[in-house]
């Protein structure tokens, strides 16, 4: 009597869909909303036409079909467990189930209110699929983000801007590049400049607060690793603002660089020694030192010849110093500038230069040139140059030993 009491109410408020009028048929057939009404054994009584629009199935087709003939097959257990415990006059609650497409996609579907009127149960449901597939993009993005995040040499952080800048993100792959774990930068403020290299320290300016004004801050210097070794890193740092222009989050990254800065260190290296092999000083006797040039002399090579002969000259105080340019392959107004110039600085130093190997094609270019060398005496061969600088140095006293009475 109970039951029966309840299914003549729900009657008088729920009339035929016709019978509301105008406004509540337009509602019906344009809502997103998915109505549906079915009988105790699951056939299809009547659903809204938003059915259609969400499965690609016409009203008759589906009407045609039990409600659960497109249902995933992993979810049919679950939902006629729930159909059952509504027709028990179980509470409705919310549950979710997957409708098959006719494209052969999967709709998925969340049930919402639903009611039991006699042997047909009304309920009404929105599919959820674009929410969903959205949220497991972003997963599977969040996932892949993670992933390169680990796997990539390159540490990503960021941190807020203002009198008190406190480091808000530093991606996980930074216990890999310095042995701290993200945890230890974020709990340590301190931690994210007691690490840099003294000498770096003082030459470089608080990150933060050179922000607002350059907007990007890009530096290479030295951070200490867990275990005390340094590791050389570029750092590039911008700023973030809102619409306004006000500054809002400054985020950068660290790139580990010490294989690069090795091979720089390396390079210069074996440049520097190249250039102590291209500009070779050799000392004769303690008053007569030789510097012979062979191959290509330039700008810069030219300028290390003045460089290295002055400096030897201030070592060995000798007093004749021997260009020879016998292995030199091309002389021109550069090269004998500089053989001037350098002649007239050891000149200075009180020491006279020789300049050997001259050739007849040599010496006719210096005199089509109109080079002045008055500051230059000049042989053809490095062996006259010697024999000449041995003649005009004199010989420096020898100590005499010390001889106890």
């Amino acid at each position: 009597m109970e039951q029966d009491s309840q299914d003549q109410a729900a009657e008088k408020v729920a009339p035929d869909i016709a019978t509301l009028g105008p406004g509540w048929a337009r509602f019906f057939a344009s809502t997103d909303d998915l109505f549906l009404s079915i009988g105790v054994d699951g056939s299809i009584d009547d659903l809204s036409p938003s059915w259609e629009r969400t499965l690609g199935f016409t009203l008759p087709e589906l009407r045609a079909l039990r409600f659960d003939d497109l249902l995933h097959p992993a979810d049919r257990a679950s939902t006629w467990i729930e159909f059952a415990r509504l027709q028990a006059g179980g509470p409705p609650g919310p549950f979710t189930n997957r409708y098959r497409r006719k494209d052969s996609t999967y709709a998925r579907v969340s049930w919402g209110h639903s009611v039991q009127v006699g042997e047909r149960s009304y309920a009404v449901a929105r599919d959820v699929s674009n929410g969903e597939d959205a949220q497991a993009s972003l997963n599977t993005a969040h996932e892949r983000l993670q992933h390169l995040l680990h796997s990539c040499d390159v540490v990503l952080y960021a941190f807020s801007v203002g009198e008190d800048p406190v480091l808000t993100f530093i991606s996980e792959n930074v216990s890999t590049m310095f042995g701290y774990t993200a945890e230890e930068f974020l709990s340590t403020p301190r931690l994210w400049f007691d690490n840099i290299h003294p000498d770096d320290q003082e030459r470089l300016p608080q990150t933060p607060s050179v922000l607002p004004s350059s907007g990007t801050v890009c530096h290479e210097y030295r951070r200490r690793h867990k275990d005390g070794t340094y590791r050389w890193v570029r750092e590039e740092t911008k700023l973030a603002r809102d619409l306004a222009g006000n500054p809002l989050e400054a985020f950068g990254s660290w790139q580990d660089i010490t294989e690069r800065k090795d091979f720089e260190r390396t390079i210069q290296q074996q440049a520097n020694t190249l250039l102590e092999l291209s500009t070779p000083l050799i000392p004769v006797t303690d008053e007569i030192l030789v510097m012979p040039l062979i191959g290509m002399v330039d700008s810069h090579r030219a300028a290390q010849v003045m460089t290295t002969l002055l400096e030897g000259l201030g070592a060995h105080h000798a007093r004749w110093a021997i260009l020879d340019i016998t292995g030199v392959g091309n002389i021109d107004a550069t090269v004998a500038d500089a053989l001037v110039r350098t002649a007239r600085a050891a000149r200075l130093l009180g020491v006279a230069v020789a300049l050997t190997g001259i050739r007849p094609d040599v010496a006719s270019l210096l005199v089509t040139l109109d080079i002045d060398l008055a500051d230059l005496t000049t042989f053809g061969t490095l062996q006259a140059g010697i024999v000449h600088a041995m003649g005009q140095a004199p010989a420096r006293p020898r100590r005499r030993a010390y001889q106890g009475r």
